[in-house]
Protein backbone atom coordinates (compact mmCIF):
# COMPACT_ATOMS: atom_id res chain seq x y z
CA UNK A 1 0.00 0.00 0.00
CA UNK A 2 1.22 3.20 -0.82
CA UNK A 3 1.98 5.39 2.07
CA UNK A 4 -0.33 8.49 2.44
CA UNK A 5 1.29 12.12 2.88
CA UNK A 6 -0.29 12.43 5.93
CA UNK A 7 0.22 16.40 6.63
CA UNK A 8 -1.37 16.79 3.16
CA UNK A 9 -4.46 14.91 4.27
CA UNK A 10 -4.72 16.80 7.86
CA UNK A 11 -4.56 20.30 5.68
CA UNK A 12 -7.23 18.72 3.38
CA UNK A 13 -10.15 19.11 6.34
CA UNK A 14 -11.79 22.25 7.14
CA UNK A 15 -12.17 22.46 10.62
CA UNK A 16 -10.12 21.23 13.61
CA UNK A 17 -11.42 19.25 16.58
CA UNK A 18 -11.26 19.39 20.01
CA UNK A 19 -12.12 17.09 22.52
CA UNK A 20 -12.89 18.61 26.40
CA UNK A 21 -12.71 15.69 28.92
CA UNK A 22 -14.86 16.84 31.93
CA UNK A 23 -14.26 14.05 34.82
CA UNK A 24 -14.22 16.64 37.84
CA UNK A 25 -17.17 16.34 40.48
CA UNK A 26 -16.61 19.91 40.95
CA UNK A 27 -17.65 21.00 37.15
CA UNK A 28 -20.95 19.45 38.10
CA UNK A 29 -23.79 22.01 36.64
CA UNK A 30 -21.57 23.35 34.78
CA UNK A 31 -22.93 24.38 30.98
CA UNK A 32 -21.18 23.51 27.29
CA UNK A 33 -20.70 27.14 27.07
CA UNK A 34 -18.72 27.09 30.68
CA UNK A 35 -16.58 24.07 29.16
CA UNK A 36 -15.73 25.61 25.92
CA UNK A 37 -14.82 28.94 27.77
CA UNK A 38 -12.65 27.23 30.16
CA UNK A 39 -10.75 24.60 27.99
CA UNK A 40 -10.51 26.51 25.25
CA UNK A 41 -9.23 29.82 25.81
CA UNK A 42 -8.32 30.51 22.34
CA UNK A 43 -11.86 31.49 21.25
CA UNK A 44 -13.71 34.66 21.77
CA UNK A 45 -16.01 33.47 24.52
CA UNK A 46 -18.52 36.25 22.87
CA UNK A 47 -18.83 34.17 19.71
CA UNK A 48 -20.10 31.21 21.51
CA UNK A 49 -23.61 31.69 20.79
CA UNK A 50 -23.30 31.83 16.95
CA UNK A 51 -20.63 29.06 16.64
CA UNK A 52 -23.53 26.69 18.51
CA UNK A 53 -26.07 28.05 16.12
CA UNK A 54 -23.87 26.48 13.64
CA UNK A 55 -23.31 23.73 14.64
CA UNK A 56 -20.04 21.45 15.32
CA UNK A 57 -20.62 21.32 19.47
CA UNK A 58 -20.85 17.65 20.86
CA UNK A 59 -21.69 16.61 24.03
CA UNK A 60 -21.02 12.73 24.14
CA UNK A 61 -21.33 12.69 20.33
CA UNK A 62 -24.85 14.13 20.25
CA UNK A 63 -25.03 17.98 19.19
CA UNK A 64 -25.31 19.98 21.87
CA UNK A 65 -26.97 23.47 22.93
CA UNK A 66 -25.32 26.56 24.27
CA UNK A 67 -26.92 25.54 27.92
CA UNK A 68 -26.75 21.65 27.86
CA UNK A 69 -25.85 20.82 31.08
CA UNK A 70 -22.40 18.93 31.49
CA UNK A 71 -22.90 16.10 34.17
CA UNK A 72 -19.36 14.18 34.36
CA UNK A 73 -17.54 11.79 33.44
CA UNK A 74 -18.31 13.30 29.49
CA UNK A 75 -17.03 14.62 26.80
CA UNK A 76 -17.50 17.71 24.63
CA UNK A 77 -16.17 18.15 21.45
CA UNK A 78 -15.75 21.02 19.22
CA UNK A 79 -15.02 21.23 15.20
CA UNK A 80 -13.59 24.41 15.26
CA UNK A 81 -13.46 25.92 11.12
CA UNK A 82 -10.27 26.79 9.67
CA UNK A 83 -9.47 30.33 9.21
CA UNK A 84 -11.74 33.03 9.72
CA UNK A 85 -14.95 31.87 11.61
CA UNK A 86 -16.66 35.12 10.53
CA UNK A 87 -15.91 34.07 7.60
CA UNK A 88 -16.93 30.83 7.06
CA UNK A 89 -19.98 31.25 4.17
CA UNK A 90 -16.86 31.90 1.93
CA UNK A 91 -16.15 28.27 1.82
CA UNK A 92 -19.21 27.33 0.33
CA UNK A 93 -20.55 27.64 -3.03
CA UNK A 94 -24.60 28.79 -3.29
CA UNK A 95 -27.14 27.00 -4.98
CA UNK A 96 -29.63 28.55 -7.55
CA UNK A 97 -32.46 27.45 -9.86
CA UNK A 98 -30.22 26.95 -12.97
CA UNK A 99 -29.15 23.95 -10.58
CA UNK A 100 -32.54 22.45 -10.87
CA UNK A 101 -32.49 20.49 -13.83
CA UNK A 102 -35.66 18.30 -13.54
CA UNK A 103 -38.61 18.38 -11.28
CA UNK A 104 -41.94 16.69 -10.96
CA UNK A 105 -44.38 15.68 -8.13
CA UNK A 106 -41.85 12.46 -7.46
CA UNK A 107 -38.85 13.57 -8.31
CA UNK A 108 -35.95 16.08 -9.08
CA UNK A 109 -32.38 15.27 -11.06
CA UNK A 110 -30.13 18.74 -9.39
CA UNK A 111 -26.29 19.77 -9.83
CA UNK A 112 -24.33 19.65 -6.55
CA UNK A 113 -21.62 22.40 -6.73
CA UNK A 114 -18.20 21.37 -5.90
CA UNK A 115 -16.69 22.44 -2.08
CA UNK A 116 -20.85 21.55 -1.08
CA UNK A 117 -20.88 18.45 1.36
CA UNK A 118 -24.35 16.74 0.46
CA UNK A 119 -25.21 16.43 3.88
CA UNK A 120 -24.27 18.93 6.44
CA UNK A 121 -20.65 17.75 8.49
CA UNK A 122 -19.38 17.70 11.73
CA UNK A 123 -18.88 21.16 11.98
CA UNK A 124 -21.93 23.03 10.25
CA UNK A 125 -25.45 22.50 9.52
CA UNK A 126 -25.88 25.60 7.20
CA UNK A 127 -24.11 24.56 4.15
CA UNK A 128 -24.41 21.70 2.84
CA UNK A 129 -26.70 20.57 -0.55
CA UNK A 130 -29.45 19.29 1.66
CA UNK A 131 -29.72 22.31 3.63
CA UNK A 132 -30.33 24.61 0.36
CA UNK A 133 -33.04 21.80 -1.42
CA UNK A 134 -35.18 21.50 1.85
CA UNK A 135 -35.38 25.86 1.61
CA UNK A 136 -35.66 25.40 -2.27
CA UNK A 137 -38.30 23.00 -2.43
CA UNK A 138 -39.88 23.43 1.17
CA UNK A 139 -41.27 19.88 1.43
CA UNK A 140 -40.02 16.49 2.64
CA UNK A 141 -37.55 14.54 0.26
CA UNK A 142 -34.86 11.85 -0.14
CA UNK A 143 -31.01 11.59 -1.37
CA UNK A 144 -30.76 7.96 -2.65
CA UNK A 145 -26.92 8.83 -3.67
CA UNK A 146 -24.48 11.03 -2.47
CA UNK A 147 -21.22 12.89 -3.89
CA UNK A 148 -18.34 13.57 -1.90
CA UNK A 149 -17.88 17.41 -0.93
CA UNK A 150 -15.29 18.12 -3.62
CA UNK A 151 -17.31 16.25 -6.82
CA UNK A 152 -19.41 18.26 -8.63
CA UNK A 153 -22.41 17.23 -10.38
CA UNK A 154 -25.71 15.61 -11.02
CA UNK A 155 -27.80 14.04 -8.05
CA UNK A 156 -31.21 12.50 -8.00
CA UNK A 157 -33.89 14.06 -5.36
CA UNK A 158 -37.14 11.53 -4.35
CA UNK A 159 -40.08 13.53 -3.16
CA UNK A 160 -42.45 10.53 -2.86
CA UNK A 161 -42.49 7.19 -0.17
CA UNK A 162 -42.99 5.42 -4.19
CA UNK A 163 -40.52 6.94 -5.74
CA UNK A 164 -38.12 6.01 -2.72
CA UNK A 165 -38.89 2.65 -3.23
CA UNK A 166 -38.66 2.85 -7.22
CA UNK A 167 -34.98 4.41 -7.50
CA UNK A 168 -34.42 1.60 -4.25
CA UNK A 169 -35.05 -0.81 -6.48
CA UNK A 170 -33.15 0.82 -9.76
CA UNK A 171 -30.07 1.21 -7.93
CA UNK A 172 -30.19 -2.37 -6.76
CA UNK A 173 -30.32 -3.95 -10.37
CA UNK A 174 -27.62 -1.19 -11.20
CA UNK A 175 -30.94 0.18 -13.75
CA UNK A 176 -29.64 3.73 -13.02
CA UNK A 177 -26.30 4.59 -15.47
CA UNK A 178 -24.69 6.96 -14.27
CA UNK A 179 -20.61 8.21 -15.15
CA UNK A 180 -18.46 10.41 -14.27
CA UNK A 181 -14.85 12.18 -16.12
CA UNK A 182 -11.89 12.36 -14.04
CA UNK A 183 -8.48 13.71 -14.96
CA UNK A 184 -5.30 12.66 -13.74
CA UNK A 185 -1.54 12.85 -14.25
CA UNK A 186 0.36 11.15 -16.97
CA UNK A 187 -0.81 9.24 -19.83
CA UNK A 188 -3.63 6.51 -18.81
CA UNK A 189 -1.96 3.27 -20.52
CA UNK A 190 -5.34 1.80 -21.08
CA UNK A 191 -8.11 2.18 -23.44
CA UNK A 192 -10.79 0.84 -21.50
CA UNK A 193 -10.39 -1.06 -17.70
CA UNK A 194 -12.70 -3.27 -15.52
CA UNK A 195 -11.44 -2.98 -12.14
CA UNK A 196 -13.12 -5.62 -9.95
CA UNK A 197 -10.62 -4.98 -6.65
CA UNK A 198 -12.22 -4.88 -3.19
CA UNK A 199 -12.44 -1.95 -1.24
CA UNK A 200 -12.04 -1.26 2.63
CA UNK A 201 -11.14 0.80 5.01
CA UNK A 202 -7.98 2.47 5.39
CA UNK A 203 -5.76 0.91 8.31
CA UNK A 204 -4.49 4.35 9.75
CA UNK A 205 -7.76 7.05 8.66
CA UNK A 206 -10.83 5.76 9.23
CA UNK A 207 -12.58 8.07 6.98
CA UNK A 208 -10.71 6.93 4.23
CA UNK A 209 -10.68 3.54 1.78
CA UNK A 210 -8.29 1.50 0.16
CA UNK A 211 -8.01 -1.79 -1.84
CA UNK A 212 -7.89 -4.83 -0.01
CA UNK A 213 -6.84 -8.55 -0.58
CA UNK A 214 -10.09 -9.75 0.99
CA UNK A 215 -12.80 -8.97 4.20
CA UNK A 216 -13.44 -5.48 2.23
CA UNK A 217 -16.61 -5.07 0.04
CA UNK A 218 -16.89 -6.12 -3.91
CA UNK A 219 -16.41 -2.98 -6.36
CA UNK A 220 -16.72 -2.93 -10.03
CA UNK A 221 -15.49 0.24 -12.00
CA UNK A 222 -15.07 0.92 -16.11
CA UNK A 223 -12.78 2.77 -17.20
CA UNK A 224 -12.32 4.32 -20.34
CA UNK A 225 -10.12 7.02 -22.16
CA UNK A 226 -11.57 9.86 -23.68
CA UNK A 227 -8.68 12.22 -24.76
CA UNK A 228 -5.63 13.43 -23.60
CA UNK A 229 -4.17 17.48 -23.44
CA UNK A 230 -0.84 19.05 -22.16
CA UNK A 231 -0.61 21.75 -20.16
CA UNK A 232 2.80 23.45 -19.50
CA UNK A 233 4.43 20.14 -20.63
CA UNK A 234 2.40 18.54 -18.02
CA UNK A 235 0.13 15.30 -20.00
CA UNK A 236 -3.05 14.82 -18.50
CA UNK A 237 -5.53 12.40 -19.80
CA UNK A 238 -9.57 12.76 -19.46
CA UNK A 239 -11.39 9.47 -18.25
CA UNK A 240 -14.93 8.44 -18.24
CA UNK A 241 -15.63 6.34 -15.14
CA UNK A 242 -18.78 4.11 -14.26
CA UNK A 243 -18.88 2.89 -11.24
CA UNK A 244 -21.00 -0.65 -11.38
CA UNK A 245 -21.08 -0.39 -7.67
CA UNK A 246 -21.23 2.53 -4.87
CA UNK A 247 -18.89 1.73 -2.76
CA UNK A 248 -17.43 4.90 -0.23
CA UNK A 249 -14.54 6.31 -2.28
CA UNK A 250 -14.87 4.11 -5.20
CA UNK A 251 -13.69 6.14 -7.99
CA UNK A 252 -11.07 7.82 -6.22
CA UNK A 253 -9.73 4.77 -4.53
CA UNK A 254 -9.71 2.48 -7.93
CA UNK A 255 -8.06 5.03 -9.82
CA UNK A 256 -5.01 5.60 -7.41
CA UNK A 257 -4.61 2.11 -6.86
CA UNK A 258 -4.10 2.05 -10.93
CA UNK A 259 -1.90 4.47 -10.37
CA UNK A 260 -3.34 7.04 -11.60
CA UNK A 261 -4.89 9.20 -8.57
CA UNK A 262 -6.79 12.12 -9.21
CA UNK A 263 -5.60 15.24 -9.85
CA UNK A 264 -6.53 17.59 -6.74
CA UNK A 265 -6.97 14.96 -4.96
CA UNK A 266 -5.59 15.60 -1.36
CA UNK A 267 -6.59 12.32 0.20
CA UNK A 268 -5.20 9.54 -2.15
CA UNK A 269 -1.76 11.26 -4.25
CA UNK A 270 -3.58 13.51 -7.06
CA UNK A 271 -1.38 16.44 -8.25
CA UNK A 272 -2.18 19.22 -6.37
CA UNK A 273 -4.50 21.38 -7.76
CA UNK A 274 -7.70 24.13 -6.80
CA UNK A 275 -10.04 21.75 -7.05
CA UNK A 276 -11.09 17.52 -7.56
CA UNK A 277 -11.21 16.91 -11.10
CA UNK A 278 -14.14 14.57 -10.60
CA UNK A 279 -17.50 15.60 -12.31
CA UNK A 280 -20.72 13.11 -11.40
CA UNK A 281 -21.38 14.20 -15.58
CA UNK A 282 -23.99 11.86 -16.89
CA UNK A 283 -26.93 9.94 -15.17
CA UNK A 284 -29.84 8.32 -16.96
CA UNK A 285 -33.21 6.20 -15.84
CA UNK A 286 -36.63 4.70 -16.62
CA UNK A 287 -39.04 7.01 -14.70
CA UNK A 288 -41.67 4.47 -13.35
CA UNK A 289 -44.48 7.01 -13.54
CA UNK A 290 -43.70 9.28 -16.18
CA UNK A 291 -43.07 5.48 -18.02
CA UNK A 292 -40.13 6.95 -20.13
CA UNK A 293 -36.44 7.27 -19.67
CA UNK A 294 -34.99 9.90 -19.12
CA UNK A 295 -31.08 11.12 -20.04
CA UNK A 296 -29.17 14.22 -18.14
CA UNK A 297 -25.75 15.34 -18.58
CA UNK A 298 -24.40 18.09 -16.93
CA UNK A 299 -25.29 21.26 -18.96
CA UNK A 300 -22.66 23.25 -20.71
CA UNK A 301 -22.87 26.77 -18.05
CA UNK A 302 -22.53 24.38 -15.11
CA UNK A 303 -19.12 22.34 -15.71
CA UNK A 304 -16.00 23.03 -14.20
CA UNK A 305 -13.61 24.82 -16.07
CA UNK A 306 -10.70 22.17 -16.51
CA UNK A 307 -13.07 20.65 -18.42
CA UNK A 308 -12.77 20.33 -22.07
CA UNK A 309 -15.82 20.41 -23.63
CA UNK A 310 -14.21 19.29 -27.39
CA UNK A 311 -13.17 15.93 -25.60
CA UNK A 312 -16.40 15.59 -23.57
CA UNK A 313 -17.95 14.60 -27.02
CA UNK A 314 -16.58 11.57 -26.59
CA UNK A 315 -18.59 10.32 -23.43
CA UNK A 316 -21.99 10.60 -24.93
Amino acid sequence: MKPLDTERIQNAFRSKRWVVAVNEVDRAGMTCRDILIAGLPHIDPSTWPERFEMGGVYLNRRPAHLESEVVPPATVEYFEPLGDFKDVASLYPSFSSDMVLYHDEDMAVVVKPAGLPTIPPRDQRRFALSTYLRDYFNKPFHLPSRLDTGVAGILLVSFTSRMNAALQRAYDRHAVGKYYVAQVSGDFPHDVIEVRDQIGRHPHYSMLRCVVSEGGEEAYTVVTKVGCDVIDGAERTFLRVEPKTGRTHQIRVHLASLGYPIIGDPHYGGAEAPELRLVSFGLSLFHPYVQRQISFELPLALRPRWLHTALLGATS
